[in-house]
């Protein structure tokens, strides 16, 4: 087994070469690297992260749903709850939620959806 150090490092340098290419098409900087260091830190704690395509797949993905996901949920917050007004500071701490929790939330959403559509029990 690859040292888990390791292996999300070398998916750190992937996700952050590919992620620059993402800020062309609107994704936003701060919310990108704050996604890709909590799916960093997280990917080092869970087991089922345990080579090089995992890692990578990992972070670039928690990145590219922090990115374009956090401008989103923080309005939705702000709509939805009374008393919050300001959308900067909750976009960066909204990253840094989808940033961890995607490596968790995305395999089981997998994992179910798949079951669904594909018919296996």
């Amino acid at each position: 087994m690859a040292e888990p150090h390791s292996t999300v490092a070398a998916g750190l340098v992937q996700g952050a070469s590919l992620s620059s290419a993402t800020l062309l098409l609107g994704a936003q900087a701060d919310a990108l690297v704050a996604g890709l260091v909590a799916a960093i830190l997280v990917s080092i704690w869970l087991d089922t992260i345990n080579n090089y395509p995992k890692a990578a797949a990992a972070v670039i993905l928690s990145a590219l749903l922090a990115g374009y996901g956090s401008p989103v949920a923080a309005e939705w917050v702000t709509s939805s709850v009374s008393g919050i007004a300001s959308t900067d500071s909750l976009r960066v701490l909204l990253a840094l939620v989808i940033g961890a929790a995607a490596p968790t939330v995305v395999p089981i959403a997998i994992n179910t959806f798949g079951k669904k559509a594909g018919g296996q029990s």
